[in-house]
């Protein structure tokens, strides 16, 4: 691995970028961003929250150079070893045992996250639906299949889905109504931003998780990057909102029919004039 010092020049990516330094930099990206190969440890293919500081410094430049980054490699969320730690910590507390991660492109998160939450009991699979924005040349795992997450989420029946910068517009309605579903992890902007459907924080009950958010690096940048989790169809928060718009619904409907009562002899009278 090249040295980390300034490795990401933004001048390599700028609009006035010679060819050479566009082609730097995209050499630097796929050395830096790689799959594991037959035999490699996963974990040993990302980098450490160190080495993204020094990657690309929080400043004005930051989001061009993460940006360009995800352009040429096709990944939009770059999880550090730290993040991927903590994450693996997080849904072993929350007693998961099945996982999906929607949208998994080309499976640089799922490589890595495939044996550890093995190793702690948790099935997991890894869906994309194989029509990414970019054409990066950079392999896909084949921890990764092909097919529809929407479709994959009632056949699967997880416990929690992982959803990192889905396309701009894409709600996660379907994986919170889904019966087996207590939590979607959604990896992004906080309301939605350029990524997801910025209706869902309205229609979902929801938290940020601090200690997720603080590692790890978006396409655009650490500031605006946010990790949410959502309560599906199965979380208890998400059964109890039901009831109340249920009884809420049910009162309203009372009121209205009781509403309809009283008027109606005076409609009819009207109408008999």
């Amino acid at each position: 691995m090249p040295s980390v010092q300034s490795v990401l020049d933004p001048r390599w990516c700028s609009a006035q970028a010679t060819w050479r330094e566009r082609r730097r930099f995209q050499e630097t990206a796929h050395t830096l961003i790689r799959l594991p190969e037959s035999g490699v440890d996963p974990w040993d293919c990302l980098l450490t929250e160190e080495t993204w500081r020094r990657l690309a410094p929080p400043g004005e430049q930051e989001e061009t150079v993460l940006t360009a980054l995800s352009q040429t490699t096709g990944i939009y969320f770059f999880p550090s070893r730290e993040w991927v730690g903590t994450f693996c910590r997080f849904v072993q507390l929350l007693r998961v045992r099945r996982v999906l991660e929607a949208g998994a492109g080309r499976g640089y998160l799922a490589a890595v996250l495939a044996p550890w939450l093995s190793r702690q009991g948790i099935d997991f699979q890894a869906i994309d639906c194989a029509q990414g924005e970019f054409e990066s040349g950079l392999p896909r795992h084949p921890v990764v299949v092909t097919g529809d997450a929407f479709a994959e989420v009632e056949a699967f029946w997880p416990d929690l889905v992982l959803s990192a910068w889905p396309p701009p517009g894409q709600s996660i309605a379907p994986f919170c109504h889904c019966a087996s579903v207590r939590y979607v992890v959604f990896i992004g902007e906080a309301g939605g931003g350029c990524t997801g459907d910025p209706a869902d924080w309205h229609r979902f009950r929801h938290r940020s998780t601090p200690f997720l958010s603080r590692f790890g690096v978006g396409r655009s940048g650490r500031q605006r990057q946010d990790v949410t989790v959502f309560f599906g169809a199965a979380s208890q928060i998400f059964r109890k909102i039901a009831e109340i718009r249920d009884r809420r619904a049910r009162r309203q409907s009372v009121s209205r029919l009781s509403d309809l009562h009283d008027k109606m002899p005076q409609t009819i009278m009207a109408s008999e004039r």
